[in-house]
């Protein structure tokens, strides 16, 4: 590993890191050599990639081959290669006039960390690798003193150097006019710097290994075990082993191939395909996939065996000659004759029989509401319990929340009608296991023809799942609304109403903070200090006194709508039912009774479709564009929601170019085979891929929903809003920070204790008395005036009105010039006195008894 040092300005980066490499032999790291790169320039781009070498010389061998080079294609390069590998990668690039430095680490599985948008005048410090945390630091402070950038990089790599930092530094810039090397300096090494040598390496080979020509013996004890030659490398660690091929890349384990729990099998794996052979899977063939939402391991399945029952199963299959018989050897399809055993089509339940081929169409869509069944189950786990309910504690020094214990909705009803589906079928088919659902479709029971004894009740059980399913979609989106209040703003940069407050940024440069001077406030970090730059409504001519002023927010009820009271999002307008389509065609031939039923369920959908193509339409351009600003994540799911609606389009036009020639004669039959050119399954292809399109335009409308609005009771960089505290913006010190609610009003407050034991108290805040209070104020431009309008401080014109003033115990007061009508004193001294005009008093004497 090394460090890179990055200075982030609106218009410049500069990055800077070493070229040190280093080895740890028994817990003793050394330096190896000086020679090593760890910054690439690569189109419009700087990478730097530390860690094991070998897989960032391999990553960026890779990566240079790629005909379109940017860093969604390198994050999906690290999500195929990365085994644990220690690897820290950070991307700087000048894009869309601005710098963006992005970060891909796997901690979070390389979801880019994204830093851009740095304002005029600002500065952000990053800093990645090892020793980040002093690289920090003294970056921090060298600028804190304003040193120039060369001086900067040149005393922190002085400083930070050890035996896995050294070498050349080398820093480039990058900014509009492109990426140039900015500097090269040769690190300062530290005296003490341990390097390696060969009798360090004879010395723990002397302790740690038996070096020979031949090892004889019947039995070889120890822990570890490495064969090499120019092939590649076999290590075993006990029960574990691993192959390397001649590059050093790992391609195989055997033994222990998994741990937690205890794996023990054979794999062999590339950067496309794994093979698996062990005591958890059975037998798999598996293609790598950058879809880790489907599959979060990065692989899917494409030949697998159940180790249940021995299933062999498999996707987009190839076979020659391929014959397929049932469990009493009639042959359903050999490819060889081209025969084709198809039956008996006829409506299903139609005549209160299921046939075994009906039972195929019922089984096929039994496990579609199964799978349909585990992903509500899994989102509405997500979304049962919200953060606007959980308990936050403002005292604590990081927000301590309380998570809520009420759940916005049950699961109960869903799981009601699914089992009892579930057990209504297992009298027509032979099911194994329900969960997960496993039927067996050469069981005597599934094949035979059974007799439905209520038509109706076999409709009415797949309707109550159907209903069922549609209801608690409906309250999963009810329970987003309730959790969230759409600000049209950064999750970064939180604005509330036409100015808005913004919280800490990570360049220290501005801070939200709220007073009662104008309102909102933001700070802004000068001259070593924060200095106010808001004002509050004090003295306004629109509102009154202490108003809080939140402007393009309204929210009733959860209820999200526009700020002239139009309602942004009608719920009901996204309901979709396919609960009709109980009678799919199986004869190859659509009839009259059948065209009405697909004409009436045709119509429905045209329906759907039509409502929710306008919903997207309206959440893509009105939504998104009534805005200030936006961000990349609100951005991507504005994206995603276009993609939707178009690809609901096209789904959608092709089903009702397909059906057309259907509905032109609503009394005659129509074969699909003859009449359409066409098939059964592309017949149900058809409605199904509009399903599949409509599900995800659904999808994606509740995406947009959640980027574009602010989370109750989520901590956004510190600063949190929820239902029973308010607004609360720490500082990131934990030093200051800024409450306002109905109970404590409004308060600036700072930490008189410690981090971990914080004490909050009030250093600027509205009394109950309606005033307000300071401490350790400084103002400029300060006037001050009585009660009755008369000024007594000028701080502008710097005058002190001491004739508003009545002065007791003034102590000694010294002037140069005098003017008064009557001086009275007990003593009175006078070293040299120059008159006009004397009058003289008593000693006893009355001011005015004088003699003259």
């Amino acid at each position: 590993m090394s460090n890179a040092t990055i200075i982030q300005t609106n218009q410049d980066i500069f990055i800077g890191s070493d070229t040190a490499t280093s080895t740890l032999i028994g817990d003793q790291l050394y330096r190896v050599d000086t020679k090593a790169k760890k910054l690439f320039h690569i189109n419009n781009m700087v990478l730097f990639c530390s860690g094991e070498l070998t897989f960032c010389y391999n990553l960026i061998e890779l990566f240079l081959k790629q005909e379109v080079r940017n860093v969604s294609i390198l994050r999906q390069i690290l999500l195929a290669l990365h085994l644990d590998e220690t690897i820290d990668i950070v991307i700087c690039e000048y894009k869309g006039n601005k710098t963006i430095v992005t970060q891909l680490s796997p901690y979070n599985k390389f979801e880019p960390v994204i830093f851009t948008d740095i304002p005029v005048g600002g500065l952000n410090i990053i800093s990645a690798g090892i020793r980040t945390r002093e690289s920090y630091e003294a970056t921090y402070g060298q600028l804190n003193k304003g040193k120039s950038i060369p001086k900067i990089f040149k005393s922190i790599f002085n400083t930070i150097s050890y035996e896995g930092i050294g070498g050349t530094l080398r820093v480039y810039r990058i900014n509009k006019h492109g990426i140039v090397p900015f500097l090269q300096h040769q690190i300062k090494e530290k005296d003490s710097i341990k390097l390696i040598s060969p009798a360090i390496i004879m010395n723990y080979a002397q302790e740690h290994l038996i070096v020979g020509e031949r090892l004889y013996g019947k039995v070889v004890s120890g822990v570890n075990l490495a064969i090499e030659d120019e092939h590649g490398i076999v290590k075993w660690q006990g029960s574990k082993s691993e192959i390397f091929d001649r590059n050093g890349k790992h391609v195989m384990k055997m033994g222990l191939v998994d741990e937690n729990p205890d794996v023990f099998g054979l794999w062999s794996f590339n950067d496309i395909t794994r093979v698996r052979m062990d005591d958890k899977v059975g037998f798999t063939i598996e293609k790598a996939t950058t879809d880790t939402s489907t599959y979060p391991d990065g692989w899917q399945k494409l030949l697998w065996a159940d180790q249940a029952d021995g299933t062999l199963y498999t996707r987009r299959m190839i076979a020659e000659n391929i014959k397929i018989v049932n469990n009493v050897g009639n042959t359903i399809l050999d490819a060889e004759s081209n025969y084709m055993n198809l039956g008996d089509f006829e409506t299903i339940a139609m005549d209160n029989k299921l046939t075994s081929l009906e039972k195929m169409q019922i089984i096929t869509e039994l496990y579609k509401i199964e799978a349909q069944y585990k992903r509500m189950l899994e989102q509405a786990e997500e979304y049962k319990r919200s953060q606007r309910d959980d308990v936050l504690d403002i005292n604590a020094q990081f927000l301590v929340k309380t998570p809520s214990a009420v759940d916005l909705y049950s699961t109960l009803a869903l799981s009601d009608a699914y089992s009892a589906l579930i057990v209504y079928m297992s009298q027509f088919v032979k099911m194994v296991t329900t969960i997960p659902l496993n039927i067996n479709i050469d069981d005597p029971m599934t094949s035979a023809t059974s007799v439905i004894t209520s038509r109706a009740e076999f409709i009415l059980k797949f309707k109550n799942y159907y209903d069922a399913e549609k209801d608690l979609r409906n309250k999963i989106e009810d329970a987003q609304f309730y959790s969230g209040l759409n600000m049209g703003q950064f999750y970064n940069n939180v604005v509330i109403g036409e100015y808005g407050f913004i919280a800490l940024r990570s360049d220290g440069k501005y801070r939200s903070v709220l007073n009662a001077t104008n309102g909102l406030a933001l700070q802004k970090w000068e001259n070593n200090r924060w200095n106010n730059k808001v004002y509050g409504s004090i003295g306004s001519t629109t509102y009154e006194d202490g108003t809080l002023i939140a402007e393009d927010l309204v929210a009733k009820r959860l209820r999200i709508e526009t700020k002239n009271g139009g309602v942004l999002l009608d719920v009901d307008s996204l309901n979709f039912d396919f609960t009709k389509l109980d009678s799919i065609i199986l004869d190859n031939v659509i009839m009259s009774p059948e065209k009405i039923t697909l004409s009436s369920e045709f119509k429905n959908i045209t329906k759907q479709y039509t409502e929710l193509k306008a919903a997207i339409m309206n959440y893509a351009s009105t939504i998104y564009n009534d805005r200030d600003s936006t961000y990349t994540g609100l951005d991507t799911a504005k994206a995603n929601l276009l993609a939707a609606g178009t690809d609901l389009d096209n789904k959608y036009s092709a089903l009702s170019a397909y059906m057309a020639p259907v509905f032109i004669d609503m009394n005659a039959k129509t074969d699909i085979v003859n009449d359409l050119h066409s098939t059964r399954t592309d017949f149900h292809a058809k409605w199904e891929d509009f399903y599949k399109a409509y599900e995800t335009g659904r999808n994606r409308v509740a995406d947009f929903l959640e980027k574009s609005s602010i989370q109750l009771g989520r901590n956004y960089n510190n600063t949190v809003i929820d239902a029973e505290n308010g607004i609360v913006v720490t500082r990131g010190n934990m030093m200051n920070r800024a409450i306002m609610n109905a109970t404590k009003g409004f308060a600036l407050q700072q930490n008189d204790g410690t981090a971990q034991s914080p004490i909050w108290v009030d250093k600027f805040y509205a009394g109950i008395d309606g005033k307000f209070y300071a401490e350790e104020l400084q103002a400029k431009r300060l006037r001050i005036f009585s009660a009755d309008g008369d000024m007594l401080i000028d701080g502008d014109e710097r005058k002190l009105y001491l004739n508003k003033f009545d002065i007791i115990g003034a102590g000694l007061i010294t002037s140069e010039h005098i003017i008064t009508n009557t001086i009275t004193a007990d003593n009175g001294y006078i070293a040299d006195l120059t008159v006009n005009h004397l009058k003289t008093l008593a000693k006893d004497g009355a001011v005015g008894s004088f003699v003259d």
